[in-house]
């Protein structure tokens, strides 16, 4: 059986993803995509998917400001690059993208009332910059993935990183790295993840950032799946 994709209302372009098979509590992951990309990029659908599948648990993912269908029609790509940037460092855009996902876990939830469980925080690249800065003000998450991130060369960005970090409280990180991360040094990252002040763990693999194995999602999905304690 396939799974199952549906458009949310009520909040930005999204895409709720939903297991095959009877399930009758589902947690929920919100996903969170890399710059560039959008909830229509076919590998951003095969993570959700996967982790739909195997952990299993319902999967949002958003069109961040400024992507998919939140693009400007009169914005080129010389233009995208730059507002990229421009939104990855500016407070008021993490502020948008908190909002954003507290609309779109209340909508999922409206929509499909098997979502009764935990929720978690899966970011990757650009995903996890945000993740990283504001999933401390996302009452509702419990645990979060955050997939080739860390400090960049860019010191306001770093400055909402590093205060959301440290703002993490209790809830559980998994970050999985890449030694040769030419967007996320892997020293700087390893230092961000000494400040995160509850339980953490670490995946480190020889590589760039294209180079994000396999096993790094399967780590992903057993991470999720313990942390949300799908099909207990």
């Amino acid at each position: 059986m396939p799974v199952l994709a549906q458009r949310l209302d009520g909040c930005p372009p999204t895409l709720l993803f939903t297991p095959p098979g009877e399930h009758a509590e589902l947690p929920l992951v919100l996903l969170g995509h890399g710059a560039h990309l959008s909830k229509d990029d076919p590998v951003m659908q095969i993570l959700a998917k996967g982790f739909c599948r195997n952990v299993p648990a319902a999967v949002a993912l958003m069109d961040c400001p400024g992507h998919g269908e939140r693009r400007a029609a009169d914005v080129g790509d010389d233009q995208f690059e730059s507002d990229i940037a421009r939104r990855m460092s500016d407070p008021a855009n993490h502020k948008q993208v908190r909002e954003d996902w507290i609309a779109v876990e209340a909508s999922a939830r409206a929509t499909d009332t098997r979502i009764t469980g935990r929720t978690a925080y899966a970011g990757f690249s650009m995903g996890s910059i945000f993740g990283l800065a504001i999933v401390a003000d996302l009452p509702s998450v419990v645990s979060a993935v955050f997939a080739l991130g860390g400090l960049t060369t860019d010191p306001a960005r770093n400055a909402l990183i590093e205060d959301g970090a440290a703002r993490l409280g209790d809830r559980e990180v998994l970050m999985l790295n890449m030694t040769r991360d030419e967007h996320f040094p892997i020293n700087k990252a390893i230092g961000l993840f000494e400040t995160i002040p509850g339980p953490r763990r670490m995946g480190v693999w020889p590589g760039t950032h294209v180079d994000l194995p396999v096993e790094a999602a399967e780590l992903a999905v057993q991470f999720l799946a313990r942390t949300l304690g799908a099909g207990a």
